[in-house]
């Protein structure tokens, strides 16, 4: 039995161990191939052909490191890249499985999974997105399909899929969105079949709600009555990488001023920016049938 603690909050030192730096390495080596072949991937905002917004650069926090071997910095930051490689890394992905990722058409990680010879479908609310990916697939010869679709109502056969994923989306859905999806998940998984996902925690901004390891087991474990992979626990390590851009202002008046204002328009949890505890980071969940 697999007892690792896989099931946790990010941490940039993961990307330091052996199984996370293979994972890296092919994802520069796709980089640098999708670019040369003019196949654009989308940001870790889920944009295609913008240029990284002060927004995204703000989010990323004043002590953002960059990876100095990443091809593509301005759209990848190391978040996404540890993302990625978390959950690739804990996953035992079956040769040739059928996998769905859901809300990631277009995404580096779509088209990760593609590149390693999967039968990939990607589902999305964004048309233009989906059509990417299409024009993508026949770029690079890939078996990948993209269709769009609601999370919370999976079209697809019971049974169907061998590993379903989902990068930092599930944060943007209502709490009953999330709990709708991971019962759907439950449905089309095949017997002995995983699911991973990745996702805001402890976002002080209002949509998130995914605040503590008791979130995670109502949100994720309880509603899909799958099991908790590794060793069944969820554990958040305590570090804290990313800022809320709400909250950005030059010094400490205008900073003071923008938290203010996102305390009173709803847009954070006033009590976060009362004691000025902004930050937040991202957690990865590992379930199976």
């Amino acid at each position: 039995m697999d007892l690792r603690a896989i099931n946790k909050t990010m941490d940039r030192d993961d990307l330091s161990a052996a199984n996370c730096r293979l994972v890296l390495i092919e994802l520069f080596g796709l980089m640098r191939r999708m670019q040369a072949a003019n196949a654009k991937y989308s940001s870790w905002y889920g944009r295609v052909d913008a240029w990284p917004s002060v927004w995204e650069h703000v989010n990323r926090g004043e002590k953002y490191d960059p990876i100095s071997e990443n091809p593509d910095e301005l759209r990848v930051p190391w978040f996404l890249l540890w993302e990625i490689a978390w959950m690739v890394a804990n996953t035992p992905i079956r040769p040739g499985a059928r996998v769905l990722d859901m809300g990631g058409a277009g995404s580096l990680f779509t088209c990760y999974l593609a590149s390693r010879g999967l039968d990939v479908h990607t589902i999305d609310l964004q048309d233009e997105l989906c059509r990417r990916t299409t024009e993508i697939a026949d770029r690079m010869n890939w078996r990948l399909t993209a269709r769009t679709m609601d999370m919370s109502r999976l079209e697809y056969p019971d049974a169907h899929f061998d590993h379903v994923f989902s990068v930092c989306v599930f944060e943007h859905l209502p709490v009953s969105g999330r709990i709708k999806c991971n019962e759907q998940v439950a449905r089309v998984l095949q017997p002995g079949g995983t699911a991973a996902y990745t996702f805001d925690y402890a976002n002080p901004q209002s949509f998130g709600r995914i605040d503590s390891p008791a979130d995670v087991m109502q949100q994720f474990v309880e509603p899909s009555r799958l099991r908790l992979a590794g060793d069944g626990v969820f554990r958040d390590n305590g570090k804290r990488y990313l800022e809320t851009p709400q909250c950005f202002g030059f010094g400490r008046f205008t900073r003071g001023m923008a938290t203010l204002h996102a305390a009173l328009t709803g847009q954070v949890a006033p009590g976060r920016a009362v004691h000025r505890s902004t930050s937040y980071t991202m957690g990865a969940v590992f379930l199976e049938k």
